[in-house]
């Protein structure tokens, strides 16, 4: 596997379809090519994966401010379902991350679906990354066959890569979710709703209680967020 920036307007249209390969979007709800051309002009970066000539995977990231100082948001990542586990995902954003430090970048967020236990996993463990943001229904209505069914809740991911990874330690607070809310969703909807709105309130009491996310497990039955107090002080600031 290759990992490489992505340039050429044919290479960018492939981003286009693969986002409908990966998430099952339709054209509303699909990024065009010319936001990719975009991000490549304002200093922002899309990298793709190949396996030979073949876009297996990307990652698209645009620049942004935050206290007055510059970082990426990263707007999309997508893996081709058939190369899906293989860590082609993790490796996508650390490429993101070498290409940030090259630039003076130092923090990278965005935001993710809170009960994909999966890319919770990747983001915070993988990756390091802190969670002090929770967005209720963010996206409003949507046509990917993945958010059917639920409101589209994100949380946002911190991913401030040059600092030292947060140390779980003093009182810890969990927040379970279902393994796998998909197939939840497929053998009961009701429950996976439910799910969403218990998940929504305890994020947003320990948010508001200065707790934030600095960790995961994943049990047998069950994954977890790991809470810990600190989020209006915790180093990843930006």
């Amino acid at each position: 596997m290759i990992i490489r920036p992505l340039t050429a307007l044919a290479e960018l249209e492939k981003c286009v379809d693969l986002q409908r390969e990966t998430w099952g979007l339709a054209d509303i709800d699909v990024l065009p090519m010319r936001m990719f051309v975009t991000h490549t002009r304002i200093g922002g970066l899309v990298l793709g994966a190949f396996d030979g000539d073949r876009l297996i995977g990307f990652a698209a990231a645009t620049p942004g401010i935050r206290d007055a100082k510059p970082y990426w948001y990263s707007q999309m990542l997508a893996v081709n379902r058939e190369y899906r586990n293989r860590d082609i995902g993790t490796d996508l954003k650390l490429a993101q991350r070498d290409a940030a430090r090259q630039r003076g970048i130092h923090l990278i967020e965005w935001t993710f679906d809170p009960l994909e236990s999966k890319n919770a996993y990747l983001n915070i463990i993988k990756l390091g990354a802190i969670v002090r943001s929770y967005y209720v229904n963010l996206y409003g209505a949507t046509a990917s066959q993945l958010q059917a069914g639920l409101e589209s809740d994100r949380v946002v991911a911190e991913w401030q890569f040059d600092s030292p990874r947060i140390v779980l330690e003093g009182d810890i607070r969990r927040v379970r979710i279902p393994l796998d809310i998909q197939a939840l969703k497929q053998q009961d909807l009701s429950a996976a709703q439910d799910a969403q709105r218990r998940t929504r309130e305890q994020f947003v009491r320990n948010l508001q209680d200065d707790y934030f996310v600095a960790g995961f497990q994943r049990n047998l039955e069950d994954s977890e967020y790991l809470f810990i107090h600190g989020a209006s002080r915790v180093h990843q600031t930006g």
